[in-house]
């Protein structure tokens, strides 16, 4: 695994369990703060990833097929699912992981309050609330935004999706030259595989 992507996993993580316990968090006099989202949630319209399938804590998905599970241990980096494309020769390795959010079950609108104050603060740039979308029939936050971290910059595509006690922080990784629309593909196919147990 290329070393720009093992401090950039270390450095997303901490940015992600940051996010699950500031005033965007469950009990915060700040958390109502942005208006509510008037539309429904986007439905996924991607076909369903066909590669490896991964299961977690209470909820399954499959990524494309020349992703895969990584079985290397990043220190400081414990996430509960993780996946890498396989093929990824450009020096930053696009990936796939889920957090358990410390904080417990979020609403979206908290959820996007205390992502996007969390990634500002560790310094991310073009952070942007994007619309809600359904995964696995829940609806779940999405923010984007552009990291960098050596000179190495990169995109962060993450999903707050939320049961009844836990919040799944789902983050994509992208090296800087992976366009909007492939970035889109991506996500789209894994989430639109997402299928939570019970």
């Amino acid at each position: 695994m290329p070393r720009t992507f093992a401090r950039a996993a270390v450095m997303a993580a901490a940015v992600l369990a940051c996010a699950a316990c500031s005033e965007g968090s469950p009990g915060s006099s700040d958390a109502g703060a942005r208006p509510a989202q008037s539309s429904e949630p986007a439905k996924p319209s991607a076909t369903p990833a066909d590669g490896p399938r991964l299961e977690g804590a209470g909820y399954a998905y499959r990524v494309p097929k020349d992703w895969g599970p990584s079985d290397q241990e990043i220190p400081g980096f414990d996430p509960d699912t993780f996946a890498l494309d396989l093929d990824d020769d450009d020096g930053f390795t696009d990936n796939v992981n889920v957090l358990l959010a410390p904080g417990g079950a979020m609403s979206a609108e908290q959820a996007e309050v205390g992502a996007e104050d969390e990634l500002t603060s560790a310094g991310a740039t073009g952070v942007a609330v994007q619309d809600r979308v359904d995964v696995g029939g829940r609806e779940a936050a999405h923010v984007s935004a552009g990291m960098s971290l050596n000179d190495n910059d990169y995109q962060v595509e993450q999903f707050y999706a939320a049961t009844d006690d836990e919040t799944f922080v789902v983050t994509f990784s992208f090296s800087k030259d992976v366009s909007d629309r492939e970035r889109a593909e991506v996500t789209g196919s894994v989430l639109a595989s997402w299928s939570w147990a019970g």
